[in-house]
């Protein structure tokens, strides 16, 4: 039985660039970047030899969201493609209080963006205000102004 969930994790390419970019521009606190190298457990773990790897860990300030990032140094991270129809494809959603607003700092910071915000209408009743950007790896992140509860309507 799980006990708690504990973090979200992504593959990223530059890990400096994607701190920056989920520090900054969405306000997670970094809490530590740690390197990990010639650790047996780790190798058996992943299912790899001589794993090298650097590790972000960052955190939302209020409900204490977890996001770890991962560079992996050895074997060297590889691109794929991000979009969503991929089964195992993944994105985060963050709840924002002014998702236009969210979307012109993006913009405005030269970040990507899959659309500009658009209403979230079912049922006749607009439910939220919604728009996906892209993380410096094309990552998606849908950042959603909720009006109804989405989850249970």
């Amino acid at each position: 039985m799980i006990k708690a969930f504990h973090h979200v994790k992504f593959t990223v390419s530059d890990l400096d660039r994607s701190v920056r970019f989920y520090r900054d521009m969405l306000g997670l606190e970094l809490v530590r970047i740690s390197e990990r190298a010639n650790i047996p457990s780790y190798d058996h773990l992943l299912g790899l030899k001589d794993a090298s790897l650097r590790v972000a860990m960052l955190r939302h300030p209020v409900n204490k969201f977890v996001l770890a990032l991962i560079h992996y140094v050895h074997p060297a991270t590889q691109p794929r493609s991000q979009e969503h129809y991929f089964v195992g494809a993944s994105q985060l959603a963050f709840e924002v209080a002014d998702v236009d607003a969210q979307y012109a700092l993006l913009k405005q910071a030269g970040y990507g963006t899959i659309n500009p915000p658009v209403d979230i209408v079912r049922d006749g009743r607009r439910v939220a205000r919604a728009m996906y950007a892209l993380d410096p790896d094309g990552i998606s992140i849908d950042l959603f102004q909720e009006f109804e509860d989405v989850v249970a309507r």
